[in-house]
C-alpha cells in the first residue's frame, strides 16, 4: 500500500456484516491516505477520504485485555458500506488515535478565538487542523502562533450551520474550553459536513491513554431516558435491550413528539429527564421538528436522534440543529450497544 504506514496489526474484520473465515486474524494496515485489509493474500483498500462516520468507537468502560470494536462507515461504488475491526482494547485505543489523526490532520479551515470578556481576540484567519489524543491544534497560515486546546479542557462544543462571522450555511464547530486561567470560545469553520461529522465524533470520542483503560469515572446511579418512537415494536425493543445494556437506565416512553413535549412539561427541569432518544419518522412532528421544539425550551438537554439506516441527510440536519448525537437503526442487537454508549457519553458530567 502506497504512502507511509502508520499502523499495522492483526484483527477480526467484518465488511458489511460479513466476516472472513480464516485461520489467522486479518492484517489491517493504515497509511496516510488508505485503510488496507489483507486476507489470505487478498487485499481490499478503503480510501480514508471515503470514510464519513465512526459508527462505533472505543469505550473507556472496557477492561484491559478485553476485545473492542471500531466500526467505520464509508462510500463504496456509490453506496454506504461499513467495516468493523475488532482486537484487544489496547490495540484499538492506538488504532482510533491514529485513525482520527489521519482523517482530520491537515484539514483547511478558518478559525477565530476569543475569551469570555471579548479581550484577546485572535483571527479570523485561515489555517489547518491537527488533532491528537490529548490536544487540538489550529495552525494558522503565516507567522501567527497556533491555537492549542487540551481535550480535557473542552467544556462543550456546538455545531451551528453558520460561523460566528455570518457565513452562509458553512459547517462550523464552536468549542468552549476552560484553560484554568480563562474561558475560551473558538469557532472553526470547516470545508464539508463530512469533516464536521468526523470532528464531532473526535470531540466525543474516548481517546484515553492505554494506561487509563477501565478507569472510567463513577457514573450517576440512574439515567432517566425519554424514548420517543411511534412504532410500538421498536419502542419495546429499545426499552428491553437498553435495560440489558445497563441497569442504570430508567425509561419513560412516548408514541409521538407531541407526547414527548408533554412529558417534559410535567415538572420543572424537564421532568427529571437526563437524555432524549427520538425516532425521526413520526406522524405530526418528525424528529428534527421535535429537536427544535426541545432546544427552544431546554437548550442543554442531551438529545440523540435514533434514525433509520442510510438517512445521511437527516443525520446532517440533526447535527446542524444541535442534536447531541445521532445513531443509525440497524437489525442486530449491536445497535443497542452503540446507542447505550452514546447515551453514556451524552450524559457524562
Amino acid at each position: 500500500m502506497s504512502g507511509t504506514i502508520v499502523a499495522d496489526f492483526r484483527a477480526d474484520v467484518e465488511v458489511d456484516g460479513e466476516s472472513e473465515e480464516v485461520s489467522d486474524r486479518t492484517r489491517v494496515v493504515v497509511s496516510e491516505r488508505k485503510l488496507g485489509i489483507e486476507v489470505d493474500e487478498r487485499k481490499r483498500v478503503i480510501e480514508l477520504s471515503d470514510v464519513f462516520d465512526v459508527v462505533q468507537g472505543v469505550s473507556r468502560l472496557r477492561e484491559a485485555g478485553a476485545t473492542e470494536t471500531v466500526t467505520l462507515a464509508f462510500r463504496a461504488d456509490g453506496r454506504r458500506s461499513t467495516v468493523s475491526i475488532s482486537a484487544s482494547v489496547e490495540t484499538m485505543v492506538r488504532f482510533q488515535q491514529v485513525l482520527y489523526a489521519q482523517l482530520l490532520n491537515g484539514t483547511a479551515l478558518a478559525v477565530q478565538c476569543r475569551d469570555h470578556s471579548g479581550m484577546g481576540e485572535r483571527g479570523p484567519y485561515d489555517g489547518t487542523l491537527a488533532v491528537s489524543a490529548s490536544r487540538i491544534r489550529f495552525r494558522p497560515d503565516g507567522t501567527a502562533d497556533p491555537i492549542v486546546i487540551r481535550r480535557d479542557d473542552v467544556i462543550k462544543f456546538k455545531t451551528p450551520s453558520t460561523a460566528a462571522d455570518g457565513g452562509d450555511n458553512e459547517p462550523a464547530v464552536i468549542i468552549y474550553a476552560d484553560t484554568g486561567g480563562r474561558v475560551l470560545k473558538t469557532v472553526a469553520t470547516v470545508p464539508s459536513f463530512r469533516i464536521l461529522n468526523l470532528f464531532g465524533r473526535y470531540l466525543r470520542a474516548d481517546l484515553l491513554s492505554v494506561d487509563a483503560i477501565g478507569a472510567a469515572p463513577r457514573r450517576r446511579e440512574t439515567v432517566e431516558l425519554l424514548l420517543v418512537d411511534d412504532d410500538p415494536h421498536d419502542r419495546e425493543m429499545a426499552e428491553v435491550f437498553l435495560r440489558e445494556q445497563s441497569e442504570t437506565f430508567s425509561m419513560t416512553t412516548a408514541a409521538t413528539a407531541a407526547d414527548g413535549l408533554d412529558v417534559l412539561k410535567r415538572e420543572s427541569k424537564a421532568a427529571g429527564i437526563d437524555c432524549i432518544v427520538s425516532d425521526y419518522r413520526m406522524p405530526g412532528m418528525d424528529g428534527i421538528e421535535f429537536l427544535n421544539g426541545v432546544r427552544k425550551r431546554y437548550p442543554e438537554l442531551p438529545f440523540i436522534l435514533y434514525t433509520g439506516q442510510g438517512s445521511e441527510e437527516v443525520a446532517k440536519q440533526a447535527i446542524l440543529d444541535d442534536a447531541t448525537d445521532y445513531v443509525e437503526k440497524d437489525v442486530g442487537r449491536e445497535q443497542y450497544e452503540v446507542l447505550a454508549e452514546r447515551i453514556r457519553k451524552a450524559v457524562r458530567p
